[in-house]
């Protein structure tokens, strides 16, 4: 059985530059039965954008979606983007062409939905939906407290 993130909460997002990685820690919390922790982590992120965190946020579902789909939804913003910052990447000079140059490079899109606070989408290579510990991926240790 697949899991599950529908209904968790997000509990914290990181986004890691150089490594392209996108890294959502959720926990399912139900009255009386212990805390699930899961973790996705998407890699080789061409691009993406989270909006409405609400700071308590809850997920109703983790799509993947055709790329023309989420250009169609999002190629306003994304286009908007690149010409004012460049990003999400030189692909989105010419929306036209972008599925084709995106699928050549093996991105799938993603759309994060919410019942309440941040949703978004996510362009990447990969996604991998796993259990963890308290949220934190085993592989990549909490940074020191300042």
């Amino acid at each position: 059985m697949a899991l599950s993130i529908h209904d968790n909460q997000l509990i914290s997002y990181e986004v890691h530059c150089e490594e392209r990685t996108i890294t959502l820690r959720t926990e399912y919390r139900v009255e009386n039965k212990p805390t699930e922790f899961t973790n996705v982590v998407f890699e080789g992120v061409q691009g993406y954008r989270f909006e409405n965190d609400a700071f308590g946020n809850i997920i109703l579902d983790l799509a993947t979606v055709p790329l023309e789909r989420l250009l169609t939804e999002y190629g306003a913003e994304i286009s908007e983007s690149y010409r004012i910052a460049g990003s999400p990447g030189t692909w989105a000079a010419s929306l036209g062409s972008a599925p084709e140059y995106l699928r050549e490079q093996g991105i799938k899109g993603f759309i994060l939905s919410s019942s309440f606070g941040l949703s978004g989408w996510v362009l990447a290579k990969e996604i991998s939906i796993f259990p963890t510990q308290q949220g934190v991926p085993a592989d990549r240790p909490q940074a020191d407290m300042l």
